[in-house]
């Protein structure tokens, strides 16, 4: 059912939309179409339930049912240990391993002159459906089981085509999401709809029609059209509404030369904020204490003044992430017992970290 605030919604977005106003009509339709069919399929289960209640169940119904749950359960446990994490850079696969396995690299990420620092981190399940954005906003669909797989040892597979990739993504993420938030290089943000991408990325095209020369894009956040939240390496920091940005772009947050954007989070309630440093200590801070500006583009203040942050995480409903490191390991971190040192003004170092080691990246599990 949709309710008043949801109609308002709409309307609000047209009017701040109205070239994408088809889109939303479509779109409208397609989840009206969608609550109508949910709605008969949750009646025609409630008149079965009534019926069973009325009869008995049999044996071989209670088996039928326990074996359901067995091949669920097995799925979970699958689903759970089965993840892959994939390490990939404009043109090729640099990890593509599961979770739990041990994988070792002959070089470092950093370091070879082959390699630049516009790396990327996904987490996924086996046979997931991805996302591949270039930096020119093409869009294309692709399957996890596609991706090459480099040898544990071994060097860097090249990609192939799309070339000057800068995002993957699991499209399920954004799929569950109203918007897919695209962040640029210079650091400004533009909100898309989430139910739009598919007919884009089917034909292989841009996302953005009017994204700025020499801007390419860098990472793309699903969102619910809440407040965001940005940190730059040297620890300036600010929050808004997602809501304010505008149709063709804004500028997240203006910094002086030599910083740049570490991270962009999307908020959908009060949570723990968690920074990585390069010295691979972990912070956390409470974001109610962070409030939101009224407006994009200005900081909000400087909450860390001598670390350096290299990636930005958001715990509400995530407790475990994976972690990258320059040397090419691969940690998994949870986050729960190392979330009160955290929350301190020195935060807490990461276990597992080698001397001379540094985190380049970080994704929740």
């Amino acid at each position: 059912m949709l309710d008043k605030k949801d109609a308002q919604w709409w309307v609000l977005e047209v009017e701040k939309r109205p070239q994408a106003a088809p889109d939303l009509v479509r779109m409208l339709a397609d989840r009206l179409a969608f609550l109508d069919k949910q709605n008969e399929e949750l009646r025609g289960e409630m008149i079965a339930l009534r019926r069973q209640i009325r009869g008995s169940t049999t044996t071989v119904e209670t088996a039928a049912l326990q074996r359901r749950i067995q091949e669920l359960e097995g799925l979970l446990r699958q689903g759970i240990s089965g993840r892959r994490v994939v390490v990939y850079g404009p043109d090729r696969i640099e990890i593509n391993q599961p979770l739990d396995a041990e994988f070792v690299l002959n070089r470092e990420l950093l370091g070879d002159p082959r390699v630049d620092q516009r790396l990327g981190l996904l987490v996924c399940l086996p046979g997931a459906n991805l996302l591949i954005l270039t930096g020119d906003s093409r869009a294309f669909f692709v399957a996890q089981a596609e991706l090459p797989e480099p040898e544990s040892g071994g060097d860097a597979i090249p990609l192939g085509n799309p070339r000057d990739v800068t995002v993957i993504i699991d499209r399920a993420q954004f799929e569950r999401n109203r918007f897919l938030l695209l962040v640029s290089k210079k650091g400004y943000a533009y909100s898309l709809l989430a139910g739009t991408i598919n007919a884009v990325a089917g034909r292989q095209e841009k996302l953005i029609r009017n994204l700025i020369p020499g801007d390419p894009i860098i990472s793309a956040i699903p969102s619910q059209n809440g407040d965001l939240f940005a940190i730059s390496q040297r620890g300036r920091w600010t929050r808004f509404s997602e809501r304010t940005l505008a149709g063709s772009g804004s500028l997240i947050m203006d910094l002086p030369k030599g910083d740049a954007l570490a991270g962009v989070a999307s908020l959908t309630g009060e949570a723990n904020l968690l920074f990585l440093s390069t010295e691979g200590r972990l912070y956390a801070r409470r974001s109610e204490d962070l409030p939101a500006r009224k407006v994009t583009g200005g900081s909000a203040g400087q909450l860390f003044k001598t670390q350096t942050i290299v990636s930005l995480a958001v715990s509400s409903t995530q407790d475990e992430f994976v972690i990258a490191t320059k040397r090419g390991r691969i940690l998994h971190v949870p986050i729960k017992p190392l979330l009160e040192a955290a929350s301190s003004e020195m935060g807490v170092r990461v276990p597992g970290f080698e001397v001379g080691d540094m985190p380049l990246l970080m994704a929740g599990l």
